[in-house]
């Protein structure tokens, strides 16, 4: 049996809305760091580089899993969800690493908006508000079937 990471039925319009934005949001978070070049020496870039690059994977993960409708994916998303927000009440003045500088005004809010929805808090507060509608459009893990029964 061929495994279909991102299966074709996520772009039909009868696909569930919160699945599929859900794992578009998964995908962006996961390559939101690319387009971000901190201002920091050559080692400490490298090694922030490992870390965003091992954090990325199970936001990556998620994204297939939702899309190919999986519960374990959705609980992936709700935990990862729920521990941003977690670190970010202990650390509240980390909020201020989702807003982008900029001297031109429309570009900084647009920018930070951005931040604050894809890889902040606010996504976050998205994922937690859609748990329960992603657990129901999700399935359960199926029990394998016995060998020799046909179904």
């Amino acid at each position: 049996m061929r495994t279909r990471f991102f299966p074709s039925e996520r772009l039909e319009t009868s696909f569930p809305w919160p699945l599929w934005a859900l794992g578009w949001l998964a995908v962006f978070r996961a390559s939101l760091w690319l387009a971000w070049e901190p201002a920091l020496a050559e080692p400490l870039v490298r090694l922030v580089g490992w870390k965003y690059l091992l954090g990325a994977l199970p936001f990556l993960a998620c994204a297939a899993g939702l899309w190919r409708r999986e519960r374990w994916a959705a609980w992936g998303m709700i935990a990862l969800a729920a521990a941003d927000l977690a670190l970010l009440a202990l650390w509240p003045r980390s909020c201020f690493a989702y807003l982008v500088d900029s001297e031109i005004l429309p570009f900084a809010v647009l920018l930070s908006g951005v931040m604050l929805v894809c890889g902040g808090p606010l996504g976050d507060a998205a994922v937690l508000a859609l748990a329960p509608r992603l657990l129901r459009l999700t399935a359960a893990p199926r029990a394998p079937r016995a060998a020799g029964r046909q179904g």
